[in-house]
């Protein structure tokens, strides 16, 4: 199988790739998300989308920024069912479906 090739300033969602680190087994990269945070992620998850941020800087609606779990309880939702819906629509969109 060919090998990806990944450089640096490259971006997958929030996040843009530093650098490759170190690390026994899948390819790893060290990224910066939108909000200033660093966080290493593998590859797979980068290229897939199942990474698209560092996780803590949350998603902006109404001019507030919560996290994905944050934003699932306070409308009554499981937070894997509005992962999902933010696969294929806005913050907005997904919570009206509640």
């Amino acid at each position: 199988m060919k090998r990806l090739e990944v450089k640096p300033k490259q971006e997958f969602g929030y996040l843009k790739v530093i650098k490759e680190v170190e690390s026994s087994g899948k390819r790893h990269f060290l990224c910066e998300c939108t909000c200033g945070q660093k966080v290493t992620v593998r590859l797979g998850h980068l290229t897939s989308g199942h990474s698209a941020s560092c996780g803590k800087c949350g998603v902006l609606f109404q001019g507030k920024r919560k996290t994905v779990r944050e934003w699932a309880e306070i409308y009554g939702l499981k937070e894997s069912t509005l992962r999902a819906r933010l696969k294929v629509m806005d913050i907005g969109e997904a919570l009206k479906r509640t």
